[in-house]
């Protein structure tokens, strides 16, 4: 029911609620899909494995598949597409330390976490006359759909569109208005738009760490699925396509992760510090 994130229908139409939405639209349609997903009949139990379902052949592109052999899980190419692929056994042992591998490679240390999240800490306040002008652009949008409403109106009872396109038209405007409102109310509440996305990702990265050191299969796979795509195993070694915002620190040389947090004017954290600064100014959504 729209009615939760602030708007509702009568009589066909989409009208601006005058109620507190008790929910954010996003979070609406969120539950939408978990209440859809949840309609969808389940599958049998079966034994877990950590990594199935997450790796393809390197050689073949077939999917990686596991088994269980004298108490021991393994993993391996299923070799549906070719019989011929010479890809071997992996134990999941040795497969979780190639995961902890590419964890590693876009991890933080603490020291160099903390010292990203002080630069931060300082932008805040230099960014807030930015974070002003961004606010006033919301409202200026809102109140350009709102007149926008206005003369859609008047041309509804001037004749000069029909109720069915009046509707339509109408209905567009409420959803886009209600989503700018929405950003506005986030916006007050969480300040400059990219300082919090940066703080995310910079905590995330220092949790890398942490899960790498961790013998925790389960925790490597939710966070190797977090930062890439086109997960691949070749050769007894993992490799990934890293989502944009991770190719900041999955690019990063050897000798910059062994580097001690002692200079903040080491140029290249100084020079990754900037470019995740610049990443989230342009994708304030992205993860």
């Amino acid at each position: 029911n729209s009615f939760y994130y602030g708007v509702f229908k009568y009589n066909g139409e989409m009208y601006d609620g005058k109620h507190e939405p008790m929910i954010p639209k996003k979070l609406f349609e969120a539950c939408q899909k978990v209440m859809a997903d949840r309609s969808r009949p389940k599958k049998p139990s079966q034994k877990e494995y950590p990594f199935r379902n997450m790796l393809v052949c390197g050689e073949c592109g077939c999917a990686i598949t596991s088994e269980t052999q004298k108490g021991h899980n393994y993993y391996r190419c299923t070799k549906k597409r070719d019989k011929k692929c010479s890809q071997k056994y992996v134990r999941e042992e040795v497969l979780a330390d190639l995961v902890a591998n590419e964890l590693q490679k876009v991890s933080l240390s603490s020291a160099w976490a903390e010292w990203m999240l002080t630069e931060l800490n300082k932008e805040e306040a230099e960014a807030a006359q930015s974070g002003a002008v961004f606010a006033q652009n919301l409202k200026d949008k809102i109140k350009e759909l709102e007149g926008k409403l206005d003369i859609l109106l008047d041309a509804h009872l001037d004749g000069t569109i029909s109720r069915e396109e009046y509707t339509a038209k109408k209905e567009k405007i409420i959803n886009e208005k209600s989503e700018l409102s929405e950003k506005s109310k986030d916006f007050e509440r969480n300040g400059n738009h990219w300082l919090e996305p940066a703080r995310q990702f910079i905590l995330a990265a220092q949790q890398a760490k942490i899960i790498a050191l961790q013998e925790n299969p389960v925790a490597g796979r939710a966070f190797l699925k977090r930062i890439g795509s086109n997960r691949v195993l070749l050769s007894q070694k993992v490799a990934i396509e890293p989502k944009k915002s991770w190719q900041i620190l999955y690019n990063l040389p050897a000798e910059a992760r062994s580097a001690e947090a002692t200079n903040s004017q080491h140029t290249i954290w100084l020079r990754t510090l900037n470019e995740i600064r610049t990443f989230f100014s342009e994708n304030p959504n992205a993860e």
